[in-house]
């Protein structure tokens, strides 16, 4: 499966073809076939914009899980909330992605309560409450830890880790053929992690991603410190930072 916006196009549409609907993690359990489609935000709250316009196109509601403690998007600044708020009203459910690495935790109770700590001010973003977390690049410890919390989802819990057949394009690489896996026809639910960051119009390897990702920064951050800095062309050119 190559990694373009068609090609996502197309898994959605095999999947209804096989009589999959697509649910919420919520709502999984109320139907005899259900895919929950499963973003993790981890660099860019615009590619994630991007993909949650097409799936409104085409109709499908996905769970894009946004992280507060990124080093590449700040959720407080009002673009990247008026970002967040969009995607919500695409009709799209927000959950929080979890860092562990965020901070320093002795138990499961101590991450329990970081976890809480985070939902309530995601909560306050949306102005709904959040009903789903992940978490980035989860230890081992919480892998094996059936972590759960009262009327929210982890999505690495094992009702969905292990009970619902979870597949993802992690690192840019399907751990398994998701399309052999849909045509085969062995499971009735999956959980589908994508990443919005590796999909685009046109077929690109990772590094062309990293490059064109490093390029749009460099120049979105120019724009940022000439709006703050008075005259930032005495000092600095935009060509003096263009790749």
């Amino acid at each position: 499966m190559e990694f373009t916006f068609e090609s996502y196009k197309n898994l959605v549409k095999l999947l209804k073809e096989k009589g999959y609907e697509i649910v919420s993690y919520n709502n999984i359990d109320s139907v005899d076939k259900g895919v929950v489609m499963r973003h993790d935000v981890d660099f860019d709250l615009e590619k994630a914009l991007e993909m949650a316009k097409i799936e409104n196109e085409i109709g499908i509601s996905s769970t894009y899980f946004v992280l507060l403690t990124s080093n590449f998007y700040n959720v407080f600044s009002k673009k990247s909330k008026d970002s967040i708020l969009k995607l919500q009203s695409l009709g799209h459910e927000i959950g929080l992605h979890y860092d562990e690495e965020a901070y320093v935790c002795d138990s499961i109770e101590d991450i329990k309560e970081k976890i809480k700590y985070e939902i309530d001010i995601l909560s306050n973003i949306l102005g709904n409450p959040v009903e789903s977390i992940s978490m980035h690049r989860p230890s081992k410890m919480i892998l094996e830890r059936n972590i759960e919390f009262e009327n929210v989802v982890n999505s690495y819990s094992k009702k969905y880790f292990e009970a619902i057949k979870y597949v993802s394009d992690s690192r840019m690489k399907w751990r398994e053929d998701v399309i052999r896996l849909i045509e085969k026809d062995q499971y009735d639910k999956f959980q589908i992690l994508t990443h919005p960051f590796w999909y685009s119009k046109n077929d690109e390897d990772i590094k062309s991603k990293f490059v064109k990702f490093f390029k749009l920064k460099s120049s979105k951050m120019y724009e940022e410190l000439d709006k703050n800095f008075s005259n930032i062309q005495d000092v600095i050119i935009r060509s003096d930072v263009k790749w």
